[in-house]
């Protein structure tokens, strides 16, 4: 009886010492990017009244560093009213956000949240998390996108199984180095990669392989473009490209 007990306590006491350094992996562990050789879309829903946003924010610019992880910084609107305003911040972040969150059945939303292929979700400060990601993803196909001085976008589209994806236009600001001088972040100087400052619907698409034109892109603030194919607007996300910078 001893015995059972005392094997009993054992089992016990790994299983809280491997779920502990699992936990502390997840948290502390670090990345590789060189393992990504193939398109993975890393979105970041960050803010500059976050104090749990830096490390995050970091962990972007690093992401972004490879040309095959297409990196987006969503800067949300939520945490505006904490005595900072962030420069970045845009409505259309937190709809993506709580867009998200509904189609997975949550109401719940938070930063720094990490989203890799409209699919895995965790805390973007977390290098281990993104490990397991960047090891585990399934990789998107690739849209070749092209620009013109008129500020027409020509999006090559590959052939995905037929379906309802819709196109989403993303504008970026490559850099952005801001001086936070209140709220939580107060005093810290952060630089900010691959921020979205323009968004929109760039039409729906069933799959086909097509090429499509669209009007209207001069805005002189966006450095580059990135377009995701997004199977029911916000579930997998099935393709996606970018401008050259």
């Amino acid at each position: 009886m001893d015995m059972t007990k005392n094997l009993l306590l054992m089992g016990i006491i790994v299983g809280v010492i491997v779920l502990g350094a699992t936990k502390l992996h997840a948290r502390y562990g670090t990345f590789d990017t060189n393992v990504v050789n193939k398109p993975v879309v890393i979105e970041l829903f960050t803010s500059q009244s976050c104090s749990s946003c830096p490390p995050a924010d970091d962990n972007l610019a690093k992401l972004a560093e490879n040309p095959n992880i297409i990196a987006l910084g969503f800067h949300v609107t939520y945490w505006d009213y904490l005595h900072w305003k962030d420069t970045l911040s845009r409505q259309f972040a937190t709809d993506r956000q709580r867009a998200y969150s509904r189609h997975v059945g949550k109401s719940r939303v938070y930063t720094p949240q990490m989203v890799v292929n409209g699919t895995r979700e965790f805390v973007g400060s977390r290098g281990g998390d993104i490990a397991q990601a960047l090891e585990n993803s399934v990789t998107v196909e690739p849209i070749t996108i092209g620009i013109n001085t008129d500020g027409i976008l020509t999006l090559e589209l590959p052939d995905l199984p037929e379906g309802n994806y819709t196109l989403w236009i993303n504008g970026i600001k490559d850099q952005k180095t801001q001086k936070i001088t209140s709220g939580e972040n107060g005093g810290r100087t952060v630089n900010y990669v691959n921020s979205v400052i323009e968004h929109a619907s760039g039409g729906q698409w069933d799959g086909t392989s097509e090429t499509r034109n669209l009007e209207g892109f001069k805005n002189p603030e966006i450095d580059k473009y990135i377009v995701l194919a997004q199977k029911s607007g916000y579930g997998p996300i099935a393709a996606a490209g970018q401008t050259a910078p």
